[in-house]
């Protein structure tokens, strides 16, 4: 009887852990657990991938002479070379004689994780797996293929049976826990490690791990002790985006877009680095730069969930469907879960002409987020398209009480609502203007903003086509407001970008000079006034940065948004407006962000 004698090396993940061990196999000898050991650096400095290569050495073939041998010397001697298409071929070779090698199974898995191919090398640990279903050695290999590949809620099931098995091991912990911050599940990955991080102070891995979950979870002040013991090991990438995450987690987002690109300085490819900073630039009205950094994620780490999401969301509201598809449909792949992933491949369902699948998607959705206002939303719109008369009206007695909900917990004045009155001067002529004025004769539109905001700058085209072509039934009011971002106060890298640069008026006077230069560039034709220096129309609906609202005839609100990139729309708004000149019945509506990642 001829055997192989095996050599394992196992795989690092994204925490650095490496685990090895070495056992012989024989048909007697049953493979025995790795002794692991572990070479720990903080999370985000490295990227999954395998060590070169388990060692098959020849020893005595039963029943073969030399073409086995030759092909494992083979395989073994283009492994080491780097040629890993030559080396898979070898052990593909290999394994049509020797099928039940489990170490070649395991070695080919190697190479085609090498060669990106992750599929196919699931499929090799798989057979190894099912040739020894009981060695651990194999599991881990599969469960760090599967977690490369994106799978992780498959990855995180083994290393949670693994877990189980070897509740001691720290490194399969550590490995768990990495796919569980993957995941989004921020409870199970403080569960894994607060009781590691008690028992050891020095490990980064644990604390930095840990950390991101409980600013992740608003537990700042608990956050803030690991976020301390990382920075008392420097100024490193690793510091700055921990302090970056606890900026944006309490929703100072100006000062996380500064720290994370403090962060990218010295580490462009810290995993989650650009996604975050993403996740700040669109928070601070930059879908631009945003989809900048969310790109740079997916190119280094294609598997980020929230990257993956919000371009999907952008594209999507920017109709480029085509370019949408990829990144929303690899979104949902990552957490199968997510509301918020199916509720958009089911939007671009719908946007494609595609109404069945899009039905099926949105009432999936539905069962994970029975409360969400945008999947009834939807699934109204898709009903009535679909002429499902029963199914529309009981979604849109959902969409009604769900925005009753919001608009009782948002600032300003409720949809319905009597619009507060003003009477503000306007910004040419000397006169004054009176809310009041149009009750009763018109709808009005109210657009508040100022020209440092830059979702106000781009929602002007085609707030100034909606006003050439309903201006004259409903006037058009620019309410100017205080500027958004100044370099006082908020500095927006869109600005940056754009060459605006604006100082918070000092008076009244500097106030109005800023509108007539706001709506000179922006081509405004519509009238203006501008509010008071105590802000005081602001304040009274809410308006800062930057809002929309539609007042009926009746004075009553009937439709506000935000100009955000993912809440404001202009179809929505057209459709307001015409149902309120048309004078038919129409539902208040207010546009929210409140399904999305930049709320």
């Amino acid at each position: 009887m001829k055997h192989f004698r095996i050599k394992w090396w196992f795989g690092l993940g994204r925490i650095g852990v490496k685990i090895s061990g070495e056992a012989e196999r024989t048909q007697a000898e049953p493979p025995v657990p790795p002794a692991c050991g572990v070479s720990l650096r903080p999370m985000g400095l490295g990227r999954l991938f395998f060590l070169p290569a388990l060692v098959i050495w020849p020893m005595l073939l039963h029943g073969q002479a030399d073409d086995p041998r030759a092909l494992i010397q083979q395989a073994f001697t283009l492994q080491q070379a780097g040629d890993n298409e030559g080396a898979a071929a070898a052990y593909r070779a290999f394994l049509k004689l020797r099928p039940d090698e489990v170490g070649a199974h395991s070695n080919l898995g190697v190479v085609l994780v090498k060669l990106g191919r992750y599929d196919e090398a699931i499929e090799q640990y798989q057979a190894a797996s099912r040739l020894a279903p009981d060695d651990v050695r194999v599991t881990i290999n599969l469960a760090l293929a599967l977690a490369k590949s994106g799978r992780l809620s498959e990855a995180a099931e083994r290393f949670e049976a693994l877990h189980g098995q070897m509740p001691a091991e720290k490194q399969i912990t550590l490995q768990l826990a990495d796919c569980e911050l993957q995941l989004g599940n921020d409870d199970r990955v403080i569960d894994l490690l607060q009781p590691l991080a008690q028992t050891d102070n020095a490990d980064l891995s644990v604390a930095y791990m840990l950390g991101m979950a409980l600013l992740h979870q608003q537990r700042i002040a608990e956050g803030q002790v690991l976020l301390d013991r990382i920075l008392g090991q420097g100024d490193t990438a690793e510091a700055r985006f921990l302090l970056g995450t606890r900026m944006f987690e309490t929703g100072d987002y100006p000062a996380a877009v500064g720290k994370l690109a403090g962060a990218i300085a010295l580490n462009p490819d810290l995993p989650g680095i650009q996604s975050l900073y993403g996740r700040a630039l669109l928070a601070t009205g930059d879908p631009d730069g945003a989809s900048a950094a969310f790109r740079k994620e997916l190119v280094s780490n294609p598997n980020d969930f929230p990257a993956n999401l919000a371009l999907g969301q952008i594209l999507l509201v920017r109709k480029q469907y085509g370019e949408a598809k990829p990144v929303l449909e690899r979104a949902l792949s990552l957490r199968p879960k997510s509301a918020d992933a199916s509720i958009a491949c089911g939007e671009l369902l719908a946007a494609t002409n595609q109404p069945e699948r899009a039905r099926l998607q949105l009432e999936a959705a539905r069962q994970l987020a029975p409360d969400s206002l945008d999947v009834h939303r939807d699934l109204e719109a898709l009903y009535t398209s679909l002429h499902l008369s029963k199914e529309a009206t009981r979604e849109h007695n959902e969409v009604v009480r769900l925005e009753a909900l919001l608009a009782a917990s948002a600032p300003g004045p409720k949809l319905n609502d009597v619009a507060p009155d003003f009477s503000l001067p306007a910004l040419t002529g000397g006169k004054s203007v009176s809310l009041s004025s149009f009750r009763g004769k018109t709808p009005v539109v109210l657009v508040f903003g100022s020209y440092s905001c830059p979702n106000f700058r781009s929602a002007a085209a085609s707030l100034r086509d909606l006003q050439k072509r309903y201006g004259a039934q409903a006037p058009f009011l620019l309410v100017y407001i205080r500027e958004a971002h100044t370099a006082q106060t908020w500095e927006s890298t869109r600005n940056a970008r754009d060459g605006v640069e604006a100082k918070p008026a000092a008076n009244i006077t500097e106030k109005r000079e800023h509108a007539s230069y706001c709506m000179r560039q922006l081509h405004l034709a519509f009238s203006a006034v501008v509010d008071g220096m105590d802000g005081e129309v602001e304040k009274a609906y809410a308006a800062w940065p930057s809002l929309a609202v539609i007042v009926g005839k009746d004075g009553r609100v009937i439709y506000s948004t935000r100009l955000t990139e993912l809440d404001y729309r202009a179809e929505n708004m057209q459709s307001a407006l015409e149902s309120a000149l048309a004078g038919t019945p129409t539902r208040a509506l207010a546009e929210t962000a409140a399904g999305h990642l930049n709320k």
